[in-house]
């Protein structure tokens, strides 16, 4: 596969961002060029890129990899100012999709793939989520074996302030105010736990490292700056496992997040047919099945056989999963005040007050 990277810069309110871009060449004669917004890491996407133009021979795709806030203020901007934009976006942060739909910056598609889909992972037939995946925490079993026995947000608080000599600075988790899936998974862990205040305490005592990204998380860990991540997305966290003994899963046995990453297609797309046929790919068997095993994202159908499906996810959780559905409820901590509320007491905890 013949595929090019550059580097870009952006600006991400006010503070820079980096992208970058990933040109995947048609196989065959190129006769449209497919521009995809996406916060999935480039390596989950390789193989279901390549075996989409398989099929689709004549489309190159323009694949753009930035944060997850970046791919909701840059496409809202480029379409507010009639500019050129993505003809397809693809997020981790479900309520930023959502918000897009709801203020009309979104195309619809229907298809057999679409409609075949559980009533919570499509919404308005305009926001299609096509992956089941766990929110998790990793450690690394090789530093910190003890951390094995952390299964809970409250037994996690615990640790951080009895076992302060070795978890001060050796925490990371996402950063909500500068990523849009922790600000999502932040909000719903205050929705569904008592212990999460009590939680967010403990991390701004024990100095939490701050990210903005799974991966970068994940890198904390393996290297030891970090002993423990809170909040990472299970996909990435399986594939790490794969490739390092080191580093271990734990589903939290008091509930889980499931997040589905949800794909868009754009008011302006130029290639508006492409985009329909990108999403139905990812639907597909053929699709899903590329996504339990070589993308390691977790397949969202029922009839997909792999170790990342949503079947041995059920199998494998020890508590409650609450997956993270589709509609307006997830607008809800989008509203100016209640946003900067949560932010607000989310500083307080980090500066322990």
């Amino acid at each position: 596969m013949r595929w090019a990277i550059g580097l870009l810069m952006g600006l991400l309110f006010g503070s820079p961002a980096l992208a970058e871009l990933i040109s995947f060449e048609a196989k065959g004669a190129t006769r449209q060029t497919l521009t995809i917004y996406s916060s999935a890491d480039t390596d989950r996407m390789v193989e279901l890129i390549d075996a989409f133009q398989q099929s689709h021979p004549e489309v190159r795709i323009a694949y753009h990899l930035l944060d997850t806030l970046d791919i909701y203020d840059r496409a809202k901007s480029e379409m507010d100012a009639g500019k050129p934009t993505a003809d397809l976006l693809i997020s981790s942060a479900m309520d930023l999709q959502i918000k897009l739909v709801n203020d009309g910056y979104a195309s619809a598609h229907r298809s057999e793939e679409t409609e075949a889909l559980p009533p919570w992972a499509n919404w308005r037939n305009e926001a299609f989520g096509f992956t089941f995946e766990p929110v998790v925490m990793i450690y690394n079993k090789a530093l910190a074996p003890h951390l094995t026995e952390v299964s809970t947000r409250f037994e996690l608080a615990r640790a951080l302030a009895s076992d302060a000599a070795t978890l001060q600075h050796r925490i990371v988790t996402y950063d909500p105010e500068r990523s849009g899936a922790g600000f999502m998974f932040g909000t719903h862990d205050a929705i569904q736990s008592e212990d999460f205040w009590y939680l967010a305490r403990s991390l701004g005592d024990a100095h939490v490292m701050l990210e903005t990204s799974t991966a970068a998380m994940i890198d904390k860990v393996t290297s030891g700056e970090a002993l423990i991540a809170y909040n990472v997305l299970g996909s990435y966290a399986k594939a790490r496992v794969r490739q390092n003994p080191d580093l271990a899963i734990t589903l939290p046995r008091d509930y889980c997040l499931v997040m589905s990453r949800i794909a868009v297609i754009t008011r302006t797309a130029r290639n508006l047919e492409a985009a329909a046929q990108f999403i139905d790919f990812l639907l597909s068997r053929e699709g899903q099945n590329l996504i339990a095993n070589a993308a390691s994202l977790y397949s969202l159908r029922n009839d997909i056989e792999g170790e990342a499906t949503a079947a041995s996810l059920r199998q494998e959780a020890q508590g409650p999963l609450i997956p993270i559905h589709l509609g307006p409820g997830l607008l809800v901590y989008l509203d100016r005040l209640k946003r900067q509320d949560f932010l607000k007491r989310w500083r307080r905890a980090m500066v322990g007050e």
